[in-house]
């Protein structure tokens, strides 16, 4: 499915009043009307573009507020935010739904339940990453940096299938391991795969291709470099990522060779000691991979495992870090490694933004959409919910308001390579979403005039109004 529609459609015209608005910019107006405009704009993946946002009797004087093409929303209760980005998720793992887990049993364990319990059925991948997509789509999400996970150790196109002809924008990475006995089978299947992902990279509009090393404990550092070389030559660079400093059993793999890791990769008949070429020397995951960072710009995910050479690493090489606070406490990463240090990463001027992981890690209520609340024996869901990453955070460590929703909106645009100015709210500028949250009226702040600690305080769910890949005048909600 193209971003682009393929027929000449008349621009529609769409003003939202609402309690107040909010984005990562600063702007806090309230009371707050937001006008859209919706036009056919060739090569662009941003249809949607704000005309003017301000005090409703500011939007009055606007010359599109007394156009016969206007529609008007009316949300009194709710606040108004961009699009959300989850810069990393696993949509192919939706089916497996939220589970328990004992951080004291350790990361294999769970890691061998992902890998009994995941599809290698094309058609069964599919319906698992189109529920992901709803459950993103249901929690005001826009953009997703989705990991395309590798089936029995081959890249899979799949998910990158499904995700384009869905409505979000964002990255499919192709997930990959090349290590010991693996790592030869691994290079040749990129060679052999090269012109069906070349293929890909030019067809994909606004959801790019992009390559997946999985992480330093499973991919040779060779290897990472010759991803590197391909990616560079899938058009304008395909973006990269990797797993980075997620647990103790990497530090512990990586530093001295041992572990679990290593137990793991003898058991699947994987380990040879070519590994020991570059593990094994006392490094941390960050310094062993510091010579790849500085090769390419990466997308980091998690980095629970982080000392102060590890964020000069990270500044350094222009890597963004994509922090998923929920799997952190899922898998107990604070036991090992203390707090996160993402704020000490934003103060140096790592880009940081916020992901999920997979739904396997959030609540029971996170698997469910809302129209699952019509099912008796299930309450609503809140779907895969960056917004309750936010709240989450912002509970847990009194995190500043603004610096949330920079991470949940233009630092996501920048970990996914897409334009940050689309996932604010200002005049002239493309709008890749809107969502409205309900607050309630008599929610206490420490500032009665902060509307985004409104949001953070409260629970409402969030009602996407819209998304700029979608170019309908059916796509906006009728007021209510």
């Amino acid at each position: 499915m193209s971003a682009q529609p393929t027929t000449s459609v008349r621009p529609l015209l769409l003003r939202i009043d609402a309690l107040g608005a909010v984005d990562a910019t600063g702007l806090s107006v309230s009371p707050c009307s937001v006008l859209v405009e919706f036009a056919d704009r060739p090569g662009s993946i941003f249809p949607a573009r704000t005309l003017a946002v301000g005090l409703p009797r500011e939007i009055d004087q606007h010359e599109a507020s007394h156009s016969p093409a206007l529609r008007t929303v009316s949300r009194p209760n709710a606040v108004l935010i961009p699009g959300l980005v989850n810069a990393h998720t696993h949509l192919d793992l939706t089916h497996i739904g939220p589970q328990p887990h004992d951080p004291a049993a350790g990361f294999i364990p769970w890691v061998d339940m992902i890998r009994n319990r995941r599809e290698i059925e094309p058609e069964r991948i599919a319906a698992s990453v189109r529920r992901g997509i709803a459950l993103s789509l249901a929690a005001g999400t826009v953009a997703v940096g989705d990991i395309a996970g590798a089936i029995r150790g081959h890249i899979t196109l799949e998910p990158w299938r499904i995700l384009r002809q869905s409505t979000l924008l964002g990255v499919s990475w192709l997930e990959f391991f090349a290590i010991g006995t693996g790592q030869a089978r691994a290079e040749a299947m990129l060679d052999r795969m090269r012109p069906e992902i070349e293929a890909a990279a030019r067809e994909s509009g606004g959801v790019r291709i992009g390559l997946q090393p999985h992480a330093p404990n499973t991919v040779a550092r060779d290897v990472y470099f010759k991803a590197i070389a391909q990616a560079l030559t899938l058009g304008h660079a395909a973006p990269l990522s990797t797993h980075l400093a997620e647990t103790p059993e990497e530090h512990e793999f990586i530093a001295g060779a041992r572990g679990p890791q290593r137990e793991l990769l003898e058991a699947l008949g994987i380990w040879d000691d070519s590994i020991l070429k570059d593990i094994g020397k006392g490094k941390s995951p960050a310094q062993h991979l510091e010579s790849v960072l500085a090769a390419q710009p990466f997308t980091v995910a998690h980095v629970n495992d982080a000392d102060d050479a590890a964020i000069d690493i990270l500044a350094r090489t222009n890597t963004r870090v994509v922090y998923c606070p929920r799997a952190s406490a899922y898998f107990g990463a604070e036991r090992h490694f203390g707090s996160h240090r993402y704020r000490d990463m934003l103060r140096a001027g790592v880009c940081v933004a916020i992901g999920t992981d997979s739904v396997v890690n959030l609540p029971p209520e996170a698997g469910r959409l809302p129209t699952d609340a019509a099912i008796p024996t299930l309450p609503a869901g809140r779907g895969m919910s960056i917004l309750d990453e936010m709240r989450f955070l912002y509970a847990r460590d009194g995190t500043p308001p603004l610096e949330l929703m920079r991470m949940a909106t233009v630092n996501g645009a920048r970990a996914l390579g897409l334009n940050a100015a689309a996932f604010q709210i200002r005049g002239g500028d493309p709008i890749a979403g809107l969502i409205a949250v309900p607050v309630s009226a008599g929610l206490a702040t420490s500032n009665p005039g902060d509307l985004l600690e409104r949001i953070l305080l409260g629970t409402g769910l969030p009602e996407l109004l819209f998304h700029s890949r979608i170019y309908d005048t059916t796509v906006v909600n009728s007021p209510g």
